[in-house]
Protein backbone atom coordinates (compact mmCIF):
# COMPACT_ATOMS: atom_id res chain seq x y z
CA UNK A 1 0.00 0.00 0.00
CA UNK A 2 1.89 3.25 -1.02
CA UNK A 3 1.99 6.13 1.35
CA UNK A 4 -2.00 7.44 1.93
CA UNK A 5 0.50 11.10 2.93
CA UNK A 6 0.75 11.78 -0.69
CA UNK A 7 -0.98 13.72 -3.04
CA UNK A 8 -2.33 11.93 -5.96
CA UNK A 9 -3.86 12.36 -9.50
CA UNK A 10 -5.97 10.83 -12.13
CA UNK A 11 -8.51 11.69 -14.62
CA UNK A 12 -11.99 10.91 -13.19
CA UNK A 13 -13.42 10.35 -16.60
CA UNK A 14 -12.18 8.41 -19.23
CA UNK A 15 -9.60 9.78 -21.39
CA UNK A 16 -10.76 10.63 -24.79
CA UNK A 17 -12.33 13.39 -27.49
CA UNK A 18 -14.96 14.57 -25.49
CA UNK A 19 -16.53 17.86 -24.18
CA UNK A 20 -15.06 18.11 -20.85
CA UNK A 21 -12.91 16.16 -18.75
CA UNK A 22 -12.39 15.80 -15.18
CA UNK A 23 -8.87 15.70 -13.28
CA UNK A 24 -8.99 15.09 -9.52
CA UNK A 25 -6.34 15.80 -6.82
CA UNK A 26 -6.53 14.09 -3.61
CA UNK A 27 -3.57 14.43 -1.11
CA UNK A 28 -2.57 17.51 2.07
CA UNK A 29 -0.62 19.26 -1.44
CA UNK A 30 -3.89 19.50 -3.27
CA UNK A 31 -4.35 23.30 -2.84
CA UNK A 32 -0.61 23.80 -2.67
CA UNK A 33 -0.20 21.63 -5.97
CA UNK A 34 -3.22 23.89 -7.92
CA UNK A 35 -1.82 27.14 -6.32
CA UNK A 36 1.28 26.70 -8.76
CA UNK A 37 -0.54 26.43 -11.79
CA UNK A 38 -2.65 30.04 -11.52
CA UNK A 39 -2.23 33.16 -11.47
CA UNK A 40 -4.33 34.44 -7.99
CA UNK A 41 -4.09 31.58 -5.45
CA UNK A 42 -7.40 30.28 -3.87
CA UNK A 43 -8.28 30.15 -0.15
CA UNK A 44 -8.42 26.69 1.33
CA UNK A 45 -12.23 26.84 1.20
CA UNK A 46 -14.77 24.69 -0.46
CA UNK A 47 -15.29 26.84 -3.36
CA UNK A 48 -16.26 26.66 -6.99
CA UNK A 49 -14.32 28.79 -9.04
CA UNK A 50 -13.27 29.69 -12.96
CA UNK A 51 -9.21 29.52 -13.49
CA UNK A 52 -6.87 29.93 -16.16
CA UNK A 53 -4.27 27.04 -15.86
CA UNK A 54 -0.44 28.20 -16.67
CA UNK A 55 2.56 26.12 -17.58
CA UNK A 56 4.92 29.30 -16.15
CA UNK A 57 4.08 32.00 -17.97
CA UNK A 58 1.96 29.98 -20.79
CA UNK A 59 -1.73 29.82 -21.00
CA UNK A 60 -2.58 25.92 -21.17
CA UNK A 61 -6.19 25.92 -20.23
CA UNK A 62 -9.65 27.61 -18.97
CA UNK A 63 -11.36 25.30 -16.30
CA UNK A 64 -13.73 25.18 -13.45
CA UNK A 65 -11.83 24.27 -9.82
CA UNK A 66 -13.90 22.52 -7.70
CA UNK A 67 -12.66 22.32 -3.78
CA UNK A 68 -13.10 20.75 -1.10
CA UNK A 69 -11.85 20.36 2.50
CA UNK A 70 -10.36 17.49 4.30
CA UNK A 71 -12.75 15.94 6.25
CA UNK A 72 -15.48 17.02 4.05
CA UNK A 73 -14.72 15.63 1.29
CA UNK A 74 -14.97 11.95 -0.87
CA UNK A 75 -11.50 11.02 0.05
CA UNK A 76 -11.91 12.65 3.60
CA UNK A 77 -8.65 14.55 2.13
CA UNK A 78 -8.34 17.68 0.78
CA UNK A 79 -9.77 17.46 -2.98
CA UNK A 80 -9.67 19.35 -5.97
CA UNK A 81 -11.61 18.51 -9.34
CA UNK A 82 -10.25 20.17 -12.38
CA UNK A 83 -13.23 20.24 -15.18
CA UNK A 84 -11.14 21.01 -18.19
CA UNK A 85 -11.73 21.13 -22.20
CA UNK A 86 -11.72 17.25 -23.02
CA UNK A 87 -9.39 16.29 -25.69
CA UNK A 88 -6.85 13.96 -25.00
CA UNK A 89 -3.62 15.25 -25.25
CA UNK A 90 -4.68 18.39 -23.34
CA UNK A 91 -6.01 16.12 -20.97
CA UNK A 92 -2.57 14.15 -20.09
CA UNK A 93 -0.83 17.64 -20.20
CA UNK A 94 -2.90 19.11 -17.00
CA UNK A 95 -2.45 15.87 -15.33
CA UNK A 96 1.72 15.86 -16.46
CA UNK A 97 2.02 19.25 -14.96
CA UNK A 98 0.28 18.46 -12.06
CA UNK A 99 2.64 15.51 -11.33
CA UNK A 100 5.60 17.97 -11.82
CA UNK A 101 4.13 19.80 -9.07
CA UNK A 102 4.36 17.36 -6.66
CA UNK A 103 1.42 14.56 -6.78
CA UNK A 104 1.83 11.30 -8.26
CA UNK A 105 -0.62 9.46 -10.38
CA UNK A 106 -3.37 7.20 -8.43
CA UNK A 107 -3.60 3.53 -8.83
CA UNK A 108 -6.67 2.17 -9.62
CA UNK A 109 -9.13 2.48 -6.85
CA UNK A 110 -7.23 4.64 -5.09
CA UNK A 111 -9.56 7.63 -4.34
CA UNK A 112 -12.25 4.82 -2.94
CA UNK A 113 -9.46 3.27 -1.09
CA UNK A 114 -8.75 6.26 0.56
CA UNK A 115 -11.86 6.86 1.83
CA UNK A 116 -12.09 3.84 2.82
CA UNK A 117 -9.27 4.24 5.28
CA UNK A 118 -10.16 8.02 6.54
CA UNK A 119 -13.83 5.94 7.07
CA UNK A 120 -15.58 7.68 4.85
CA UNK A 121 -17.21 4.63 3.68
CA UNK A 122 -16.95 1.24 4.61
CA UNK A 123 -16.01 -1.86 2.86
CA UNK A 124 -19.84 -2.98 1.69
CA UNK A 125 -20.43 0.90 0.45
CA UNK A 126 -16.82 0.74 -1.04
CA UNK A 127 -17.52 -2.14 -3.23
CA UNK A 128 -21.23 -0.81 -3.55
CA UNK A 129 -19.28 1.50 -5.66
CA UNK A 130 -17.57 -0.74 -8.01
CA UNK A 131 -20.78 -3.07 -8.41
CA UNK A 132 -22.59 0.31 -9.49
CA UNK A 133 -20.31 1.59 -11.92
CA UNK A 134 -19.89 -2.50 -13.66
CA UNK A 135 -23.64 -3.14 -13.75
CA UNK A 136 -25.32 -5.28 -16.29
CA UNK A 137 -28.51 -4.48 -15.79
CA UNK A 138 -30.92 -2.18 -13.70
CA UNK A 139 -31.23 -4.89 -10.49
CA UNK A 140 -27.62 -4.49 -10.57
CA UNK A 141 -27.74 -1.17 -10.84
CA UNK A 142 -30.14 -0.84 -7.35
CA UNK A 143 -28.02 -2.73 -5.39
CA UNK A 144 -25.10 -1.01 -6.39
CA UNK A 145 -26.68 2.52 -5.24
CA UNK A 146 -28.14 0.99 -2.18
CA UNK A 147 -24.86 -0.54 -0.90
CA UNK A 148 -22.88 2.46 -1.83
CA UNK A 149 -25.25 4.78 -0.14
CA UNK A 150 -25.04 2.39 2.86
CA UNK A 151 -29.19 2.47 2.89
CA UNK A 152 -30.04 -0.75 4.20
CA UNK A 153 -26.17 -1.93 6.11
CA UNK A 154 -28.05 -1.16 9.53
CA UNK A 155 -29.16 -5.03 9.46
CA UNK A 156 -25.59 -6.30 9.48
CA UNK A 157 -24.54 -3.42 11.65
CA UNK A 158 -27.32 -5.11 14.57
CA UNK A 159 -26.27 -8.96 13.69
CA UNK A 160 -23.10 -7.45 14.70
CA UNK A 161 -23.86 -6.06 18.46
CA UNK A 162 -26.24 -8.88 18.92
CA UNK A 163 -23.58 -11.62 18.19
CA UNK A 164 -20.89 -9.18 20.34
CA UNK A 165 -23.87 -9.31 23.09
CA UNK A 166 -23.92 -13.26 23.02
CA UNK A 167 -20.75 -13.04 22.96
CA UNK A 168 -20.40 -11.31 25.97
CA UNK A 169 -22.89 -13.30 28.04
CA UNK A 170 -21.13 -16.72 26.95
CA UNK A 171 -17.35 -15.07 28.27
CA UNK A 172 -19.29 -13.98 31.64
CA UNK A 173 -20.64 -17.21 32.24
CA UNK A 174 -16.79 -18.73 30.94
CA UNK A 175 -15.21 -16.18 33.97
CA UNK A 176 -17.91 -16.09 36.63
CA UNK A 177 -18.90 -19.53 36.53
CA UNK A 178 -20.55 -19.45 40.09
CA UNK A 179 -23.01 -16.23 38.69
CA UNK A 180 -25.51 -18.56 37.03
CA UNK A 181 -28.45 -15.68 36.46
CA UNK A 182 -26.50 -13.58 34.01
CA UNK A 183 -29.44 -12.30 32.29
CA UNK A 184 -30.23 -14.08 28.77
CA UNK A 185 -27.06 -16.65 29.53
CA UNK A 186 -29.28 -20.01 30.19
CA UNK A 187 -28.85 -22.29 27.01
CA UNK A 188 -32.01 -21.68 25.87
CA UNK A 189 -31.79 -18.05 25.93
CA UNK A 190 -28.35 -18.32 24.00
CA UNK A 191 -30.01 -20.58 21.47
CA UNK A 192 -32.76 -18.39 20.58
CA UNK A 193 -30.75 -15.33 19.96
CA UNK A 194 -28.20 -17.30 17.84
CA UNK A 195 -30.97 -18.61 15.75
CA UNK A 196 -32.23 -15.16 14.98
CA UNK A 197 -28.90 -14.18 13.69
CA UNK A 198 -28.54 -17.35 11.68
CA UNK A 199 -31.82 -16.61 10.28
CA UNK A 200 -30.40 -13.04 9.37
CA UNK A 201 -27.51 -14.28 7.87
CA UNK A 202 -29.53 -17.17 5.90
CA UNK A 203 -31.57 -15.27 4.35
CA UNK A 204 -28.79 -12.24 3.84
CA UNK A 205 -26.78 -15.41 1.96
CA UNK A 206 -29.91 -16.62 0.18
CA UNK A 207 -30.84 -13.02 -1.49
CA UNK A 208 -27.24 -12.46 -2.25
CA UNK A 209 -26.62 -15.50 -3.95
CA UNK A 210 -29.93 -15.38 -6.45
CA UNK A 211 -28.77 -11.81 -6.91
CA UNK A 212 -25.19 -13.01 -7.95
CA UNK A 213 -26.38 -15.15 -10.45
CA UNK A 214 -29.00 -13.03 -11.85
CA UNK A 215 -26.63 -9.99 -12.27
CA UNK A 216 -23.60 -11.37 -12.75
CA UNK A 217 -24.82 -13.65 -15.40
CA UNK A 218 -26.70 -17.03 -15.87
CA UNK A 219 -24.90 -19.92 -16.73
CA UNK A 220 -27.27 -20.55 -19.86
CA UNK A 221 -26.88 -23.11 -22.40
CA UNK A 222 -28.67 -23.72 -25.63
CA UNK A 223 -29.55 -27.41 -26.46
CA UNK A 224 -30.29 -29.88 -28.89
CA UNK A 225 -30.43 -31.92 -32.06
CA UNK A 226 -28.82 -30.90 -35.15
CA UNK A 227 -30.12 -27.84 -37.45
CA UNK A 228 -33.04 -27.02 -35.22
CA UNK A 229 -31.99 -23.38 -35.13
CA UNK A 230 -29.36 -23.48 -31.85
CA UNK A 231 -26.96 -20.84 -33.29
CA UNK A 232 -29.86 -18.63 -34.87
CA UNK A 233 -31.33 -18.72 -31.38
CA UNK A 234 -27.69 -17.35 -30.10
CA UNK A 235 -27.29 -14.84 -32.91
CA UNK A 236 -30.98 -13.70 -33.03
CA UNK A 237 -31.01 -13.16 -28.79
CA UNK A 238 -27.52 -11.09 -28.55
CA UNK A 239 -28.63 -9.45 -31.74
CA UNK A 240 -25.43 -9.97 -33.29
CA UNK A 241 -24.36 -13.00 -36.14
CA UNK A 242 -21.81 -14.69 -33.51
CA UNK A 243 -22.42 -18.27 -34.42
CA UNK A 244 -22.29 -19.93 -38.06
CA UNK A 245 -25.78 -20.81 -39.08
CA UNK A 246 -26.13 -22.74 -42.10
CA UNK A 247 -28.44 -25.72 -43.26
CA UNK A 248 -25.94 -28.13 -43.07
CA UNK A 249 -26.03 -30.31 -39.82
CA UNK A 250 -23.19 -30.43 -37.11
CA UNK A 251 -21.96 -26.61 -38.45
CA UNK A 252 -21.39 -25.67 -34.66
CA UNK A 253 -18.95 -27.67 -33.59
CA UNK A 254 -17.59 -26.43 -30.17
CA UNK A 255 -18.68 -24.14 -27.83
CA UNK A 256 -19.91 -20.28 -28.64
CA UNK A 257 -20.56 -17.88 -25.86
CA UNK A 258 -22.91 -14.76 -25.74
CA UNK A 259 -24.35 -12.15 -23.12
CA UNK A 260 -27.71 -11.11 -22.86
CA UNK A 261 -28.71 -7.89 -20.67
CA UNK A 262 -32.66 -8.04 -19.65
CA UNK A 263 -33.72 -5.17 -17.50
CA UNK A 264 -33.18 -7.41 -13.96
CA UNK A 265 -30.82 -9.82 -15.21
CA UNK A 266 -28.38 -10.94 -17.54
CA UNK A 267 -27.80 -14.40 -18.97
CA UNK A 268 -24.30 -15.93 -20.57
CA UNK A 269 -25.26 -17.81 -23.65
CA UNK A 270 -23.48 -21.25 -24.52
CA UNK A 271 -24.29 -22.01 -28.01
CA UNK A 272 -23.71 -25.82 -28.37
CA UNK A 273 -23.19 -28.39 -30.91
CA UNK A 274 -26.01 -30.37 -32.03
CA UNK A 275 -26.31 -33.38 -30.79
CA UNK A 276 -26.67 -36.95 -33.12
CA UNK A 277 -25.02 -40.37 -33.51
CA UNK A 278 -21.90 -39.53 -35.70
CA UNK A 279 -18.65 -41.19 -36.65
CA UNK A 280 -17.25 -37.39 -37.64
CA UNK A 281 -13.95 -37.82 -34.35
CA UNK A 282 -14.73 -33.64 -34.58
CA UNK A 283 -18.02 -33.47 -34.04
CA UNK A 284 -18.21 -36.54 -31.25
CA UNK A 285 -16.08 -34.56 -29.20
CA UNK A 286 -18.30 -31.06 -29.37
CA UNK A 287 -21.44 -33.23 -28.58
CA UNK A 288 -19.40 -34.77 -25.45
CA UNK A 289 -18.99 -30.99 -24.89
CA UNK A 290 -22.34 -30.17 -25.11
CA UNK A 291 -23.64 -32.43 -22.51
CA UNK A 292 -21.22 -31.47 -20.23
CA UNK A 293 -22.30 -28.31 -20.84
CA UNK A 294 -25.86 -28.93 -19.37
CA UNK A 295 -24.04 -30.16 -15.90
CA UNK A 296 -22.40 -26.87 -15.05
CA UNK A 297 -25.03 -24.54 -15.99
CA UNK A 298 -28.32 -22.97 -13.99
CA UNK A 299 -30.49 -22.61 -17.21
CA UNK A 300 -31.46 -24.89 -20.23
CA UNK A 301 -32.67 -23.60 -23.35
CA UNK A 302 -34.03 -26.76 -25.09
CA UNK A 303 -34.63 -26.06 -28.87
CA UNK A 304 -36.09 -28.48 -30.80
CA UNK A 305 -38.48 -28.56 -33.91
CA UNK A 306 -42.04 -29.53 -33.93
CA UNK A 307 -41.80 -33.01 -35.77
CA UNK A 308 -38.92 -34.26 -33.81
CA UNK A 309 -40.46 -32.82 -30.04
CA UNK A 310 -41.00 -36.44 -29.75
CA UNK A 311 -38.60 -38.54 -30.32
CA UNK A 312 -36.14 -40.43 -27.97
CA UNK A 313 -32.86 -38.01 -28.76
CA UNK A 314 -35.02 -35.21 -27.09
CA UNK A 315 -36.96 -37.21 -24.69
CA UNK A 316 -33.03 -38.16 -23.51
CA UNK A 317 -32.17 -34.67 -23.29
CA UNK A 318 -35.14 -33.74 -20.80
CA UNK A 319 -33.82 -36.51 -18.91
CA UNK A 320 -30.21 -35.45 -18.42
CA UNK A 321 -32.04 -31.74 -18.10
CA UNK A 322 -33.74 -33.35 -15.17
CA UNK A 323 -34.86 -30.62 -12.25
CA UNK A 324 -32.52 -27.87 -13.78
CA UNK A 325 -34.83 -24.94 -14.85
CA UNK A 326 -35.44 -24.74 -18.45
CA UNK A 327 -37.33 -24.15 -21.37
CA UNK A 328 -38.21 -26.33 -24.73
CA UNK A 329 -37.97 -23.60 -27.24
CA UNK A 330 -40.27 -24.55 -30.83
CA UNK A 331 -38.51 -23.37 -33.22
CA UNK A 332 -39.43 -22.44 -36.68
CA UNK A 333 -42.85 -22.00 -35.78
CA UNK A 334 -44.04 -20.62 -39.09
CA UNK A 335 -43.97 -23.94 -39.94
CA UNK A 336 -46.46 -24.98 -37.65
CA UNK A 337 -50.34 -25.21 -37.37
CA UNK A 338 -52.06 -23.57 -34.95
CA UNK A 339 -53.60 -27.29 -34.34
CA UNK A 340 -50.03 -28.27 -33.24
CA UNK A 341 -49.44 -25.63 -31.29
CA UNK A 342 -52.20 -25.71 -28.73
CA UNK A 343 -51.09 -29.86 -29.00
CA UNK A 344 -47.66 -29.22 -27.81
CA UNK A 345 -48.70 -26.42 -25.17
CA UNK A 346 -50.78 -29.13 -23.37
CA UNK A 347 -48.07 -31.53 -23.14
CA UNK A 348 -45.49 -28.97 -21.82
CA UNK A 349 -46.12 -26.89 -19.09
CA UNK A 350 -42.85 -24.99 -19.82
CA UNK A 351 -42.75 -24.63 -23.90
CA UNK A 352 -42.31 -21.27 -26.02
CA UNK A 353 -42.44 -20.92 -29.79
CA UNK A 354 -39.59 -19.02 -31.35
CA UNK A 355 -39.08 -18.17 -35.17
CA UNK A 356 -35.38 -17.25 -34.66
CA UNK A 357 -34.15 -16.73 -38.43
CA UNK A 358 -36.39 -13.81 -38.41
CA UNK A 359 -35.51 -12.73 -35.21
CA UNK A 360 -38.82 -13.49 -33.91
CA UNK A 361 -37.94 -14.25 -29.80
CA UNK A 362 -39.99 -11.41 -28.02
CA UNK A 363 -41.73 -14.21 -26.51
CA UNK A 364 -38.97 -16.40 -25.11
CA UNK A 365 -37.60 -13.31 -23.85
CA UNK A 366 -40.78 -12.19 -21.84
CA UNK A 367 -40.76 -15.76 -20.42
CA UNK A 368 -37.20 -15.56 -19.40
CA UNK A 369 -37.91 -12.69 -17.92
CA UNK A 370 -40.81 -13.70 -15.82
CA UNK A 371 -39.27 -17.04 -14.64
CA UNK A 372 -36.29 -15.06 -12.99
CA UNK A 373 -38.04 -12.13 -12.07
CA UNK A 374 -37.96 -11.68 -7.92
CA UNK A 375 -40.16 -9.57 -6.30
CA UNK A 376 -38.12 -10.05 -2.89
CA UNK A 377 -35.04 -8.78 -4.89
CA UNK A 378 -36.89 -5.85 -6.55
CA UNK A 379 -38.61 -4.76 -3.25
CA UNK A 380 -36.94 -5.75 -0.33
CA UNK A 381 -35.32 -3.58 1.66
CA UNK A 382 -32.22 -5.54 2.80
CA UNK A 383 -28.71 -5.79 2.53
CA UNK A 384 -28.34 -7.72 -0.68
CA UNK A 385 -24.56 -8.61 -2.11
CA UNK A 386 -23.54 -9.09 -5.42
CA UNK A 387 -19.76 -9.54 -5.07
CA UNK A 388 -18.72 -13.15 -5.01
CA UNK A 389 -15.82 -12.80 -2.64
CA UNK A 390 -18.22 -10.74 0.09
CA UNK A 391 -20.91 -14.07 -0.69
CA UNK A 392 -18.02 -16.25 0.39
CA UNK A 393 -17.16 -14.38 3.26
CA UNK A 394 -20.93 -14.70 4.64
CA UNK A 395 -21.09 -18.45 3.42
CA UNK A 396 -18.20 -18.52 5.99
CA UNK A 397 -20.02 -16.47 8.75
CA UNK A 398 -23.10 -18.91 8.73
CA UNK A 399 -21.12 -21.84 8.78
CA UNK A 400 -19.60 -20.88 12.06
CA UNK A 401 -22.96 -19.56 13.38
CA UNK A 402 -24.35 -23.40 12.72
CA UNK A 403 -21.62 -24.97 14.05
CA UNK A 404 -22.09 -22.46 17.50
CA UNK A 405 -25.72 -23.27 17.29
CA UNK A 406 -25.10 -27.68 16.75
CA UNK A 407 -22.93 -27.32 19.86
CA UNK A 408 -24.99 -25.89 22.00
CA UNK A 409 -27.83 -27.89 21.24
CA UNK A 410 -25.53 -31.12 21.46
CA UNK A 411 -24.47 -29.69 25.08
CA UNK A 412 -20.79 -29.14 23.86
CA UNK A 413 -18.58 -26.38 26.68
CA UNK A 414 -19.63 -23.07 26.42
CA UNK A 415 -16.20 -22.36 25.93
CA UNK A 416 -15.98 -24.43 22.65
CA UNK A 417 -19.21 -22.54 21.40
CA UNK A 418 -17.48 -19.38 21.62
CA UNK A 419 -14.22 -20.44 19.75
CA UNK A 420 -16.33 -20.18 16.76
CA UNK A 421 -18.61 -17.29 17.41
CA UNK A 422 -15.28 -15.56 17.56
CA UNK A 423 -14.77 -16.39 14.42
CA UNK A 424 -17.73 -15.38 13.21
CA UNK A 425 -17.28 -12.29 14.22
CA UNK A 426 -13.96 -11.50 13.28
CA UNK A 427 -15.37 -12.44 9.57
CA UNK A 428 -17.98 -10.00 10.12
CA UNK A 429 -15.64 -7.11 10.71
CA UNK A 430 -13.90 -8.51 7.82
CA UNK A 431 -16.92 -7.97 5.73
CA UNK A 432 -17.78 -4.59 7.00
CA UNK A 433 -13.83 -3.47 6.55
CA UNK A 434 -13.58 -2.81 10.34
CA UNK A 435 -10.93 -5.48 10.42
CA UNK A 436 -8.46 -6.45 7.01
CA UNK A 437 -5.24 -7.54 6.13
CA UNK A 438 -3.74 -4.26 4.15
CA UNK A 439 -2.54 -6.66 1.06
CA UNK A 440 -6.23 -7.94 1.16
CA UNK A 441 -7.76 -4.41 0.78
CA UNK A 442 -5.30 -3.21 -1.77
CA UNK A 443 -6.52 -6.06 -4.03
CA UNK A 444 -9.91 -5.62 -3.80
CA UNK A 445 -9.43 -1.55 -5.27
CA UNK A 446 -7.33 -2.89 -7.65
CA UNK A 447 -10.65 -4.23 -9.62
CA UNK A 448 -11.75 -0.40 -9.86
CA UNK A 449 -11.42 1.90 -12.70
CA UNK A 450 -8.70 4.73 -12.91
CA UNK A 451 -9.91 7.53 -10.73
CA UNK A 452 -12.80 5.98 -8.87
Amino acid sequence: MKSINQTIVAPTTSLTNQAIALIRISGDEAFDIINKLIKYPIDKTKNVLFKKLYDEKELVDEVIITSFVAPNSFTGEDVIEIACHGGILNTQRIIKLIIKKGARMANKGEFSQRAFLNNKIDLIQAEGINDLIFAKNEMALKIGVNNMGGIYNNGILEIKNQLLDVISRIQVSIDYPDYDDVEGSSIDELTLSLEKINVYVDKLLKRSKLANSITNGIKTAIVGKTNVGKSSLLNALIQEERAIVTDIEGTTRDIVTGQINFQNLTLDLVDTAGIRKTNDIVEKIGIEKSLNVIDNSDFILLVVNAENIYDQDNKDLISKIGDKKHLIVVNKKDLISNKDIIEISKKFNNVIFTNASNYDVDDLINCIEKMFLNEELLKNENLVLINIEQINLVEQIKDKLLKSLNSILEGMPIDIVNVDLNVAWNLLNELVGEQYDEEIIDNIFKKYCLGK
